[in-house]
C-alpha cells in the first residue's frame, strides 16, 4: 500500500503542476495579474521564482487527495473521484480566497475570486480523475 501511495503522489504531483500551469498561467494568469493588486515586491519576479516550492505545494494537494481517495475512501470509480477532487477543490480555494477578500485587498473584486474557484474545481477534480484511474491500476 505505501509504494502505491508514494506513486499516486508522484503522478499526481506531476499532473496537477502540469495542469496547474495550464489553467491558472496560459488561460487565466492575465486575468488574474489584470484584477489582483499589485503591491511592488509581493511576486516575485521570474528570476526569483523558487519551482521547488511550487512543487511541493503540489505534492501536499496531491497527498492530500491520494489521502482522501485511496486510505479514507477507496475510491475505484473515476466520476466519484473526479467529483470528489472538484469538491475538495473548491472548498480549499472558498476557504483561501475568503481570506484573502476578508483580511486584504489582494483581489479587486470578487469575479476574480470566483474564477479561481471554478478553476480549482477543474484543477483538482482533474487530479481526482487521475489518482482514481492511476490507482485502479497499481496493485495494492
Amino acid at each position: 500500500m505505501a509504494k502505491k501511495i508514494i506513486i499516486l503522489i508522484m503522478v499526481g504531483t506531476i499532473a496537477y503542476s502540469a495542469l496547474g500551469w495550464f489553467i491558472f498561467d496560459y488561460l487565466i494568469g492575465a486575468y488574474t495579474d489584470m484584477n489582483t493588486t499589485q503591491i511592488p515586491g509581493f511576486k516575485k519576479t521570474a528570476d526569483q521564482f523558487n519551482t521547488s516550492y511550487l512543487i511541493l505545494s503540489c505534492a501536499a494537494y496531491s497527498a492530500l487527495m491520494v489521502f482522501v481517495l485511496v486510505y479514507l475512501t477507496n475510491t475505484t470509480n473515476a466520476i466519484r473521484g473526479t467529483i470528489t477532487g472538484a469538491i475538495v477543490g473548491v472548498l480549499v480555494a472558498v476557504m483561501a480566497n475568503s481570506y484573502w477578500l476578508a483580511s486584504s485587498n489582494f483581489y479587486n473584486n470578487v469575479y476574480v475570486a470566483l474564477v479561481d474557484v471554478a478553476a480549482a474545481a477543474i484543477s483538482v477534480g482533474f487530479l481526482g480523475f487521475i489518482i482514481t484511474v492511476v490507482g485502479n491500476k497499481i496493485s495494492d
